[in-house]
């Protein structure tokens, strides 16, 4: 490591503090996302200004420049590919100025975001092409005196090879890149984290990390693999505030600040030297952790002068009957409906497919759930915006080797409305019925940062195309040959923030032709309740059936981890509390709280969905005692 640098000399101090989603904050002062971030260095400077002073403010001591995707690619989606030169300078010199403002020992991170596009063999990008655009954007950036270069969110190492090999023989400033890793602990190229900071540091990056995508856990988690014994790198950490959650037209980020300071702890003690936020993360969590910095070194992190006040933009945290027959007058179209519809407790349990053409494991732990007694495996669509495989290959496999029926979960995220018909119709055509209708996960946190959600239409329009196709009528209203038998699902979060919005999509879901309800985890019968007290006081009681989620916790730190970064989960204090205080019982104590919720919920639903996240033997756990407690009751109406 080279040590006549400034800030290589600073770092070898002690930890440093970087700033947050700057992308985060230009959003919550009313950019749409259509708009070209990086321009905004030319036409609202003052904008881009006072976002930088906010972070020195909370105790940055870097700022990042506003260029994240000012290469030729991304600037050619918005006609602005001949201003790459132009629109990183200026976007250097913002940041120059802040800091001439704050008075304040800062440092320049010119940044540098992915291409945007893909590399041949998978894109027509060739690999000299990719490092030209590189060196141009980094030229830019080294002509106006940043102090160091930060690559980041690129996820395929193919593209940061490129990158490093573009940049590194033509400057000395150090250079920090940081790849985006999958829950998996893996980059979209397939590589380990050890792999990855191997090679980057091979390359000549100064620090090696990992931002974007994955909260403050998952972060943690891949940073704990990166180095061993025989190698020792210098690391960053720029985790997301957890996953967002989609309201309307905006992305919500959960984790609070509180939260991110404690992981700040984690990660100092890991080893971590450069720490700051990306995705949702704000002034107030860059500030949570300045303050675990200056206990951490207090020699080191002084307390900012003030800066010049700026407007404050509120922030705030997403924290977080009876039985009738299905709607309709049809017999039931699938065994769960026939099930649900003759009163007996449906049982599900969710696999995920394989990430991979391989499914003979995928099959065996099928078998595995059969054997044990599920009534229906659930089947998701590229959750988290993973890449797998599609789920209604995977549905087909079990229904056709297993026996079992499945629900798949669909979503309009990846599809325009003319894919979604067309795919919809194909799963019917192969003996798939069961469909819940599902927002789905923003792709910019999953494999493809890059690519671009559709969202035609929400989950409330995508009921209402299902419930046409049943009636034999596509997107347009053109009569079909035939009508589909398609048994609708709709989701609920009893625990959501908000709680009137919730209901009232509840009952639009309802409307537009829902058959049957999945909620989130649940964890208290408190909170299922009152949810759906709510909705009989506004609109009646129910009249279709309801599925609970149930997701056994196995420790406290993954109890955290969900509760502080998954969205639609909230986890009391209480059940958080008896999973510290159960150590490595954690197992056990994760089962004892989901039998002690059944006990108190099941007179007042009709089925349960299990999230195992693979650990199907904790289903096998669970069913004898969900069928005691419910099959002597399974003939009779629910109350």
């Amino acid at each position: 490591m080279r040590t006549q640098h400034p800030f290589l000399e600073r770092l070898q101090r002690g930890p440093i503090l970087c700033d947050g989603g700057m992308g985060t904050q230009i959003y919550a002062r009313g950019i749409s996302f259509e708009r070209c971030f990086d321009q905004l260095n030319l036409t609202d400077p003052e904008l881009i200004k006072a976002i930088h002073l906010d972070y020195v403010a909370a105790g940055a001591e870097i700022i990042e420049t506003n260029t994240f995707g000012a290469n030729r690619y991304r600037l050619q989606e918005h006609g602005l590919e001949h201003k790459v030169h132009d629109i990183n300078r200026a976007g250097a010199k913002l940041a120059r100025e802040v800091r001439d403002m704050s008075e304040q020992p800062i440092f320049l991170a010119g940044n540098i975001g992915p291409l945007g596009v893909r590399l041949t063999p998978l894109g027509t990008v060739k690999q000299q092409e990719a490092r030209d655009a590189f060196r141009e954007q980094a030229e830019a950036l080294l002509e106006s005196g940043v102090d160091l270069l930060i690559l980041e969110t690129i996820s395929d190492l193919g593209e940061m090879r490129e990158a490093l090999q573009a940049i590194r023989p033509i400057t000395d400033v150090p250079i920090a890149a940081l790849m985006t890793f999958g829950e998996d602990n893996t980059v979209t190229s397939g590589e380990d984290p050890h792999t990855v900071a191997r090679v980057m540091s091979e390359l000549g990056a100064d620090l090696v990390g990992v931002n974007c995508a994955l909260g403050p856990a998952g972060t943690l988690s891949v940073i704990e693999r990166m180095q061993d014994e025989q190698h020792a790198f210098h690391l960053a950490a720029q985790p997301n505030a957890g996953l967002p959650r989609r309201v309307g037209n905006r992305f919500i980020y959960i984790s609070s600040p509180d939260y991110f300071a404690e992981y700040t702890r984690h990660f100092l003690q890991a080893g971590v030297q450069l720490v700051g936020g990306c995705c949702g993360t704000t002034p107030q969590h860059i500030a949570a952790m300045s303050k675990v910095l200056r206990e951490f070194a207090p020699e080191l992190q002084q307390r900012p002068k003030p800066v010049k006040e700026q407007a404050k933009i509120e922030l705030v945290y997403d924290k977080r009957v009876q039985q009738q027959p299905p709607r309709g007058t049809k017999a039931p179209s699938t065994r769960l409906a026939q099930l649900l519809a003759a009163g007996r407790f449906a049982v599900s349990a969710e696999m995920r497919p394989p990430r991979s053409i391989k499914f003979t494991r995928f099959l065996q732990n099928a078998e595995y759930l059969r054997d044990a007694g599920v009534d229906v495996i659930n089947i998701p669509d590229n959750a988290m915006a993973r890449v797998r495989m599609s789920n209604v290959a995977a549905a087909r496999l079990i229904q056709q080797f297993v026996g079992t029926e499945t629900i798949i979960h669909f979503t309009p995220r990846d599809r325009n409305l003319m894919a979604m018909q067309s795919d919809l119709i194909g799963a019917h055509a192969t003996g798939i019925r069961n469909v819940l209708a599902v927002t789905g996960d923003p792709p910019t946190h999953g494999d493809f940062p890059g690519a671009t959600g559709i969202w035609d239409v929400d989950s409330i329009g995508l009921i209402t195309i299902l419930n046409n196709l049943n009636r034999a009528i596509d997107g347009t209203g053109r009569k079909l040959a035939s009508a589909a038998s398609f048994f609708i699902g709709c989701a609920a979060t009893p625990s959501a923030t908000d709680l009137d919005l919730e209901i009232e999509r509840l009952q639009r879901k309802v409307e537009a032709g829902a058959n049957f309800i999945m909620t989130q985890p649940v964890y208290d019968p408190e909170t299922l309740l009152h949810f759906f007290d709510l909705y009989k006081q506004r609109y009646g009681a129910l009249q279709i059936p309801i599925l609970v989620g149930l997701q056994p916790l196995h420790s406290y730190q993954q109890a955290e981890k969900f509760h502080n970064e998954v969205p639609g989960i909230v986890i009391p204090d209480t059940v958080r509390k008896r999973l510290k205080e159960a150590g490595e019982r954690g197992i056990e104590a994760g089962l004892e709280i989901i039998k002690e919720l059944l006990s108190a919920i099941y007179p007042h639903i009709h089925g349960v969905y299990i999230m195992p996240l693979d650990r199907y033997d904790l289903v096998r756990e669970l069913l004898p005692y969900i069928r005691s407690l419910t099959e002597p009751t399974s003939d009779s109406q629910h109350s």
